[in-house]
C-alpha cells in the first residue's frame, strides 16, 4: 500500500501540501482499519496459527510469542507510510537520524531483557521499537506537516477491533473456523 501510494504523495508534497495532509490521514485511517482486526484476530487464534503453521511442539513458547509480536503492526502501519511521507517532504537526513534512534533502542533493550526474558523479551522490544521510531517520526511529521488527529484515525477501528475481541473471547475454546467469520462481521 505504502508504496503504491508513494508517487501520489511525492506529488501532492511538490505543490499541493493541504491535499498531501488529507491524503496521509485517509492513509493511516485506511491502516488502522487493516492493522488493528488482525493483531487482535491474531491475539486471539494464535494457538490455532501455530498448530497449523508449525505443530504441538512450538506451543505454548510460539504462541506467547506471537500475541505479544503482532501488535508491532498497528505502530508499524503508522511508521510505513510516515515513512514514506517524510521521504516525500525531504525530510531523508531526518529519517536516518530516526532509524539511528529505533535500531539504538532495540538493540540495547534486546541486550538488557533478552538474557533474563528470552523469547517473550524479544517480541515485546520488537513492537515497542515500532514505538522508539514512531516518537521521531511524529515529530518530524508535525513540525513539518500537520497535526494527526489521533483519535479520529483509530476510534472507530479502535472500537470495532474491541468489540471483535469480545466477541472472540466469548467464543474462546470454539473453533477458529468459526471464530474467524463472527468476528469479521461483527468487526464490520
Amino acid at each position: 500500500f505504502t508504496l503504491a501510494i508513494f508517487p501520489m504523495i511525492s506529488r501532492l508534497a511538490e505543490s499541493q501540501l493541504d491535499s498531501l495532509k488529507r491524503a496521509y490521514i485517509l492513509s493511516l485511517k485506511l491502516l488502522a482499519m487493516v492493522a488493528l482486526p488482525i493483531a487482535v484476530g491474531t491475539t486471539f487464534i494464535a494457538r490455532d496459527l501455530i498448530l497449523i503453521l508449525a505443530g504441538p511442539a512450538y506451543l505454548p513458547q510460539s504462541m506467547i510469542a506471537l500475541r505479544f509480536l503482532i501488535w508491532y503492526m498497528p505502530i508499524g502501519f503508522v511508521n510505513s507510510v510516515t515513512h514514506y511521507v517524510l521521504i516525500a517532504i525531504n525530510q531523508q537526513r531526518f529519517l536516518t537520524k530516526a532509524f539511528v534512534v529505533g535500531a539504538a533502542f532495540n538493540i540495547i533493550t534486546n541486550l538488557l531483557l533478552i538474557p533474563r526474558y528470552g523469547y517473550v523479551a524479544a517480541a515485546i522490544v520488537t513492537a515497542l521499537s515500532e514505538v522508539a521510531l514512531f516518537i521521531p517520526f511524529y515529530y518530524c511529521v508535525r513540525k513539518n506537516l500537520t497535526a494527526v488527529p489521533w483519535w479520529e484515525v483509530f476510534a472507530r477501528p479502535g472500537a470495532a477491533a474491541a468489540l471483535m475481541g469480545g466477541s472472540m473471547w466469548l467464543l474462546r475454546g470454539v473453533t477458529a473456523l468459526l471464530v474467524i467469520p463472527v468476528a469479521a462481521g461483527i468487526y464490520v
